[in-house]
């Protein structure tokens, strides 16, 4: 049987439905939320700025079906973390950074709990032959700091960044 209360609640949510319906990937961003709250509290991190993404520029009028996607973000300190992502690898390099580049870690997440980690070379360069889809967010760590981005969505997407 259905009461009074039922009807108003099962309105107020088909009109929160209609008017400001949930963002497609909530569960795919809690989840990631719940996965990433079990950070190491120990590191102090702040946020990447995503400050350009290749998936919301106009493609460029050059020939081939290169798929690549390129993100660059920017530290607090000054720094950029430069990355490409294609079918089967990460790779970038990290610019800028005033530490030693051989202690600094790259590390990729994917909103399904996924994690690859790896180590800059002597001039900043990093490479990860893993192929990444959905959700991801990238990491710098360095002795007892590190930063992280916010989630980009790698395919199926392309909304402007901080949209997604």
């Amino acid at each position: 049987m259905t009461t009074g209360d039922d009807r108003v609640l099962a309105d107020v949510r088909r009109m929160w439905h209609e008017v400001d319906p949930p963002p497609t990937d909530l569960v795919e961003r809690m989840i990631a939320a719940v996965a990433s709250a079990d950070l190491d509290l120990d590191i102090e991190l702040e946020l990447m700025q995503l400050v350009r993404d290749s998936a919301t520029e106009a493609p460029a009028g050059v020939r081939g079906g290169a798929t690549v996607r390129v993100l660059h973000f920017a530290g607090l300190h000054g720094w950029v973390l430069e990355t490409e992502i294609d079918a089967d690898r990460v790779r970038g390099q990290l610019l800028d950074f005033p530490g030693d580049l051989a202690s600094v870690e790259v590390v990729v997440e994917t909103a399904e709990g996924g994690e690859w980690t790896t180590r800059l070379d002597e001039v900043g360069f990093f490479v990860l032959d893993t192929r990444v889809a959905g959700s991801v967010r990238f990491g710098v760590r360095h002795e007892d700091s590190g930063s992280i981005s916010s989630w980009v969505r790698l395919q199926g997407s392309r909304s402007a960044p901080g949209q997604e």
